[in-house]
């Protein structure tokens, strides 16, 4: 017998979760999603990871009609601005899809440490010598010219993109695949002695039956938040931003394949290009400054009046069990830590890919014991995010309060602490990272634009590493293979330009 599966809640992650689980359950299952159109989404995530690409090639969706009717652009990596000093910046790259590409792996060693040293000694800037940033700097989109119809790849990529019309899209594709979408709002749930979920009660007395539930509520958190009452662990005293204040601005002549994150006063502000406009926001702490104060330091940064839209406030932090009876929690729902390297969406993509048919199956079936594996790998998850975010803000800027207190008085996970004493002895090493989601490669790109680590450290670390004159020889055939790959690079504006002619039959030559 087909089982009747729900996701309550639409916007991304909620068509995401539909979609995957679609494609998992095929006739196993009718699948169904209550959204509301009079309650919206809140459509403020315009950034993804590459993950997210994979996702949509892997639910068999055109990447190129979906890039074209989302409005969406390129997205190698981050522009991390003022994080430091007014006008300091560094980048936060995509890794490269080839080895001979990637600057932290040499035939099997790893020189992360003492290639920055190498860069040190000799006065050179890594953001010169990897090749997303490099990209990055020449507005340069990840297609080359050398094989535009296999739409060859130099580097890793993401997607900017309007979420609004995502989800729409997505919307699209569900109904094809006979997914039942419900117009609704949730006023109600019925549970059976065991606390599951039998029957969701809709505004104006419709009953829908489940025997699965995704909850995909957002920040309502209607099932596992309010419902099942789920201990909460909350990050604010980690991850001190709290509240933002969305805008939009013109999009410039030339599009950048690239966020830019921008340190203000008492946050920061991103800037995300689409195909259209810049979709922007400033995200700060309220304990430091007001709303109005906020919008002037915008405005005053702008140079132009800005219309905000509506303010945001959050709590960063997650649910302890985010599968809980015969229900999970998807995105928003299940916690949020912060926008800062787009994990929202990420860390959707990462839940659903643990989730299989069986999964599912042997728990209605009764056998219970995968879903508190699943809990403590998200919670873990979860944790090792917050933990790489908070990092970020270890800067040398000190120009306001906001900046001077935080290294002292966030809290810090236990992890992160051993992370940080370690590295006033050692060097980092991939182990310091075993099983999460940003590695070693991650944290030196970060910690290395942040001034953090000892320069003194990884220069002496690269004179004595045993490996000198491969590591030198190693440099020049990065140097040389930048070089070749920035020729054949396509401008981001004439990339996507060329992709709508070519899907449209208009052209095949860039």
């Amino acid at each position: 017998m087909r089982k009747e599966i729900v996701i309550v809640g639409g916007g991304t992650a909620g068509w995401l979760t539909a979609l995957t689980i679609e494609k998992l359950m095929g006739y196993d299952a009718n699948i169904s999603i209550i959204e509301s159109e009079e309650i919206g989404i809140i459509g403020a995530g315009e950034g993804s990871t590459p993950n997210f690409p994979g996702l949509i090639n892997w639910l068999g969706i055109d990447y190129i009609d979906f890039l074209i009717k989302t409005n969406a652009t390129y997205k190698i990596g981050i522009s991390f601005e003022n994080w430091n000093n007014m006008g300091d910046k560094y980048f936060h790259p995509f890794t490269a899809f080839h080895n001979k590409f990637d600057w932290a792996v040499s035939n099997n060693k790893e020189i992360g440490v003492e290639y920055i040293g190498y860069l040190n000694s000799n006065n050179l800037k890594l953001d010169d010598y990897v090749l997303s940033s490099v990209l990055a700097n020449n507005n340069l989109s990840p297609l080359t010219i050398s094989k535009i119809d296999d739409k060859e790849n130099s580097v890793h990529y993401s997607f900017h993109f309007d979420a609004h019309l995502v989800a729409k899209y997505l919307k699209k594709v569900g109904e094809r695949r006979k997914i039942k979408r419900i117009e609704g709002i949730v006023k109600g749930f019925r549970v059976d002695k065991n606390n599951q979920i039998e029957k969701i009660y809709l505004k104006g007395n419709e009953i829908i039956k489940c025997d699965f539930v995704f909850d995909c509520t957002g920040f309502k958190r209607l099932i596992v938040g309010k419902l099942f009452e789920t201990k909460w662990k909350s990050y604010n005293k980690n991850l001190k931003v709290n509240t933002a204040i969305p805008f939009f601005l013109p999009q410039e002549k030339e599009i950048k394949p690239y966020t830019r994150a921008i340190a203000m006063k008492y946050g920061w502000m991103w800037q995300i290009p689409l195909q259209n406009r810049y979709g922007c926001g400033y995200i700060f702490d309220k304990n430091y400054t007001n709303l109005e104060d906020a919008k002037k330091e915008v405005v005053d940064f702008i140079g132009n009046k800005i219309e905000f839209g509506k303010q945001i406030e959050f709590d960063a932090g997650r649910y302890e069990d985010v599968w809980v009876n015969n229900c999970v929690a998807i995105g928003l729902s299940a916690g949020f830590t912060e926008p800062i390297e787009a994990t929202s969406i990420f860390n959707v993509i990462n839940q659903l890919s643990c989730i299989s048919k069986n999964n599912i199956l042997d728990y209605l079936n009764g056998n219970r014991e995968f879903y508190k594996e699943y809990n403590n790998w998200i919670a873990k998850l979860n944790d090792d995010v917050m933990d790489f975010l908070q990092f970020h803000y270890f800067t040398n800027r000190k120009d306001t309060k906001f900046w001077s207190d935080y290294f002292e008085t966030s809290e810090k996970s236990i992890s992160l602490e051993n992370k940080i004493k370690k590295w006033k002895l050692l060097k980092p090493t991939e182990l310091d990272f075993e099983n999460e989601s940003f590695g070693l490669a991650n944290w030196l790109c970060v910690g290395n634009g942040i001034n953090f680590f000892n320069s003194d450290y990884f220069i002496d670390s690269y004179k004595k590493c045993v490996f000198k004159n491969e590591l030198e020889e190693h440099h020049k055939l990065q140097v040389n293979n930048i070089e070749q790959v920035r020729k054949i690079s396509i401008n981001q504006s004439k990339a996507l330009n060329f992709l709508k002619n070519f899907y449209y039959g208009k052209t095949n030559n860039i």
